[in-house]
């Protein structure tokens, strides 16, 4: 009798130690959040550049776990983003930059920056082989293929004591491979295009890349992930939920840099050589961070130079950002998967602190 007592007790302990945690430590049966998402099915808006920490998500489960799922919005120009938002037909929107929701903030749009996707693209500034450069100076008095809105190159030179809009002719065109030709044929001095046109560039007879945005001003603010006030008033369980999954993608992107230039390839449809022209560059830094200071500067380059209008003056723009809901989701992140990403989550934490307060 006592030793069938004995035995009952040991396969008792054996089934309590062995179905709680996994190979990797992880709770191998999630317990049941008491927040459920408000809203199951998240419309994304989605240009060429791609979304890889949603595509990661949802290929490692990640989405499924948190009991959503995300539906893509093809779009090919960030006026169909902003209508889009406006109409109810896109959720959320994550590639369009920090320039263009600003904007659309000061034009009366209410719109909350809550996450960011790029922290940093790899944006390059270029001009023919035999066209000196010696620091961003060297844009004063020339002409420059790219928009004035474009914070990352005007604004230090606003703090340098230039006044860009008009120090720098410029030829500007929304269409980004005019630029490269403005550039060849001499009708610009220098150009800048985004990230995912690096590799034109280089391919480009006769020029060259002489600096990045992002050596210009680090850390500017490429992506911010922004939504309609009342939308993310309205769902802010959601919300947590897609960031918590975006969060681990995160994660699992920087250990899988491989696989991750697979997935990229897969979802924009470019070839290897393309992708890794910016996968490759340490200039290219995803990162859901919201990075609060850096919006916040962002404003104050745009509102300084005049690109926001008059209403700008009567926005307080903290009230656009919201971080709280993205502390909540790194917060349940780090206590539910911190095992095996300790460090992961420390970095994530300091930098909110230094960021986001």
């Amino acid at each position: 009798m006592k030793k069938s007592l004995l035995l009952i007790l040991i396969v008792c302990l054996m089934v309590m130690t062995g179905c709680g945690r996994n190979s990797e430590g992880k709770d191998s049966e999630e317990p049941e959040r008491t927040e459920k998402p408000e809203t199951t099915v998240i419309r994304l808006a989605l240009n060429g550049a791609g979304h890889i920490f949603n595509g990661i998500a949802e290929a490692q489960g990640y989405l499924a776990d948190e009991g959503i799922s995300v539906e893509y919005v093809p779009v090919t120009t960030d006026a169909e983003v902003f209508e889009g938002l406006r109409n109810g037909t896109i959720d959320i929107a994550s590639n369009s930059g920090t320039n263009l929701p600003l904007q659309e903030i000061a034009s009366g749009m209410n719109l909350t920056i809550f996450a960011g996707y790029l922290l940093t693209g790899c944006m390059p500034v270029f001009a023919r082989e035999e066209t000196p450069w010696q620091g961003i100076e060297s844009l004063i008095g020339k002409t420059l293929a790219c928009e004035p809105n474009l914070f990352a190159l005007t604004g230090p030179l606003l703090d340098l004591g230039y006044d860009p809009l008009n120090d720098i002719n410029w030829y500007e065109t929304e269409n980004q491979t005019e630029r490269i030709e403005a550039v060849r044929s001499g009708q610009a001095d220098f150009g800048l295009v985004g990230t995912g046109l690096n590799q034109a560039v280089i391919d480009a007879a006769d020029l060259k890349i002489v600096t990045y945005a992002a050596d210009v001003l680090p850390e500017y603010s490429c992506c911010r992930v922004e939504a309609l006030t009342s939308w993310v008033d309205a769902n802010p369980n959601t919300i947590k939920a897609l960031l918590r999954a975006w969060i681990r993608a995160m994660d699992y992107y920087e250990s899988h840099h491989e696989e991750a230039v697979t997935l990229t390839m897969k979802q924009t449809g470019n070839d290897e050589q393309t992708v890794r022209a910016y996968l490759d560059n340490p200039r290219h830094r995803l990162d859901i961070d919201p990075m609060k200071k850096s919006v916040q500067r962002a404003w104050s380059y745009m509102e300084h130079l005049g690109l926001l209008g008059e209403n700008s003056e009567r926005i307080n723009i903290d009230r656009h950002i919201n971080t709280q809901l993205y502390k909540a989701a790194l917060d349940e992140c780090q206590k539910r998967y911190w095992q095996n990403s300790s460090k992961f989550y420390e970095k994530l934490q300091y930098q909110y602190a230094v960021n986001d307060n």
